[in-house]
């Protein structure tokens, strides 16, 4: 059925006699932000709280699980063990390794995917020997870290089923990645993006390089920029942005609103809030705070399942 159209004056008379400010407001489509966001941890005391010694640092990943956390980043550099022996250099990293994972095991069985640092040890087959027995899920690797080191690395990791981490510090190590390791065939796509920058470095020469960010304005700057360089190179890779610095959970917020995941915990950073000198408990309250960032956003915490399929891991088989 058609009908015949007003003149221009009657129409806009009448557009004015029935004057409505907004249409309705499901001709707003629903804005494309997952529902489900992985919270991950890492519990390490380097930035002066949370673990120091191999019991607390248990007890700390313990407590980020069994509260919710996806996942937990075991970097147990600068922890000692009961004896007082440090972790990343009197202990072999497998054998550290298994002295954190498995009580963690014990209790939560699969309930967490495991990441775990494979910088550590006197060759590099002792670097990747905690991925190559299984201990490791996920493994960090960062693209500005030595080439030589850098590529087997990611192979290693790849061969064995486990999914590098790609610790990403600065756009450049973006343009790293691209060129190093996705035009090159090394790294299978999609891979798993690992945002971490706001960290204070001290010297411009480093195997990372920092970021500046003195203000809220930067740090969505920056943001903004890597994620969209991080798409145009990898449209469906899983992106995580990790609460570092004096950004802190300014970083998981805004992360949280564009729909990517987040990483928090003592290990980057010490401060509540970005403009006090307010410090952190720990890590539970730190999670918990995320936590509900994730629920006034509409966003709900994912499994270790849920995270795996994600990364498109399997869950381990334990013995």
């Amino acid at each position: 059925m058609t009908t015949t159209p007003p003149p221009l004056w009657d129409a806009a008379r009448r557009e004015m006699e029935e004057y409505q400010l907004a249409a309705g407001f499901e001709l707003q489509p629903r804005w494309d932000v997952p529902e489900q966001i992985v919270l991950h941890t890492a519990v390490s005391g380097r930035s002066g709280i949370g673990a120091t010694s191999l019991e607390e640092y248990t007890a700390e990943a313990d407590a980020v699980i069994s509260a919710g956390a996806a996942g937990v980043h075991l970097d147990y550099t600068w922890v000692q063990d009961a004896a007082g022996r440090r972790l990343d250099k009197e202990i072999t990293p497998v054998d550290a390794y298994r002295s954190v994972l498995e009580p963690l095991r014990k209790r939560h069985g699969t309930g967490f995917v495991s990441d775990c640092n494979v910088l550590n040890g006197s060759t590099f087959d002792e670097c990747m020997e905690p991925a190559r027995a299984g201990l490791a899920e996920l493994a960090p690797c960062a693209p500005g870290h030595p080439e030589e080191f850098m590529i087997p690395a990611i192979e290693a990791v790849q061969a064995v089923g486990a999914k590098p981490f790609l610790a990403i510090h600065s756009s450049g190590e973006i343009e790293l990645t691209k060129r190093k390791l996705v035009d090159s065939g090394v790294l299978k796509l999609p891979a798993y993006w690992g945002i971490l920058y706001g960290l204070p470095f001290n010297s411009g020469r480093t195997l990372v390089s920092g970021t500046y960010l003195p203000n809220a304005r930067d740090m969505a700057l920056h943001l903004f920029m890597m994620v969209d360089q991080i798409r145009r190179i990898d449209p469906e890779g899983p992106i995580l942005v990790c609460a570092a610095g004096r950004a802190s959970l300014y970083m998981t917020t805004m992360a949280t609103m564009l729909g990517l995941h987040i990483r928090v915990g003592t290990e980057d950073t010490v401060w509540k809030y970005p403009n006090s000198d307010e410090r952190l408990s720990g890590n539970l309250e730190m999670l918990e705070m995320a936590k509900q960032i994730a629920e006034l956003h509409g966003r709900r915490p994912a499994t270790a399942d849920e995270y795996r399929k994600l990364l498109g891991i399997p869950t381990p088989v334990l013995p």
